[in-house]
């Protein structure tokens, strides 16, 4: 959801409601919308994205007075309200404003990081996401103002990220996946590593921390009683190579739910 710019960052799907909104009224309509549509967690364009080309990726969208709407408590009936955000100011709009998690962060400054950490907002670094971009201009399917806007924040979301990670900021693993293909997710295990996070945070950061993002760590996330067994056992010992999980011939059993989806231990011996 976003103010009423020229472009469109979503592409429109059947039986979504539109995701184009101006002003405070039309954010509470709006989000009331998308609830009634079953929508679980509610997410919001704090500043422009590199499909943006008529701004900068810093670009504001909402001002406060529509951030303070939009994560009232007593309106978004317990749902989770993320924000994609990646200039500091409109990342310091909805932190302050109540904002549950910021969602790729590339230009966190330290008062935007103190103000995460004051707050207890979660962080989904999608450190896969630019480099996507990249690799989709290489293939001509991205603009060449996004592979643009992509190559010239790698190594700035990388180190703003890493600093985040060492403040203390929690950190959630999310990918931004359909920007890249689904199924390449966990790639971004060996991109947070690759910045200082070790390999047992990263994996934590992918399970229980994410789970917490989302509100469902009562149900996921950590292998308790009475959770849902979702779980994969797999040929390779990640935390001595996390790029390990990767691939996909490495996983040997999938349990969704207590119930067995891959097995493949006995066409292993």
């Amino acid at each position: 959801m976003r103010s009423g710019m020229e472009y469109d960052i979503f592409m429109p799907y059947p039986g979504v409601p539109s995701a184009r909104v101006d002003g405070v009224d039309e954010c509470r309509r709006k989000v009331r919308e998308v609830l009634r549509a079953g929508a679980d967690v509610i997410k919001i364009c704090a500043t422009a994205a590199y499909s943006a080309q008529p701004t900068t990726l810093s670009s504001p969208s909402f001002p406060p007075k529509n951030w303070k709407s939009l994560c009232a408590a007593d309106y978004r009936l317990g749902k989770k309200v993320m924000a994609h955000a990646q200039g500091a100011q409109g990342i310091k709009n909805a932190v302050r404003a109540g904002i549950h998690s910021i969602e790729h962060g590339i230009f966190l400054d330290d008062e935007a990081i103190e103000l995460m950490l004051k707050h207890g907002t979660f962080l989904v670094p999608t450190l896969l996401a630019p480099l996507a971009v990249l690799e989709a201009g290489e293939k001509g399917g991205m603009p060449e103002y996004g592979v643009r806007k992509a190559r010239e924040v790698v190594e700035i979301h990388s180190d703003s990220i890493s600093r985040a990670m060492k403040a203390g900021v929690k950190i959630s693993m999310g990918t931004d996946a359909g920007v890249m293909p689904h199924g390449t997710n966990l790639r971004e295990l060996g991109l947070m590593v690759n910045i200082g996070m070790n390999p047992m945070d990263s994996i934590v950061a992918s399970t229980r921390v994410a789970a917490e993002c989302l509100g469902w760590q009562d149900r996921i996330g950590t292998l308790e009683a009475g959770k849902l067994a979702d779980l994969i056992v797999v040929k390779t010992n990640p935390l001595q190579n996390i790029r390990s999980l990767e691939n996909p011939d490495n996983i040997v059993l999938v349990i969704k739910d207590g119930k067995i989806m891959k097995d493949i231990r006995k066409t292993m011996s």
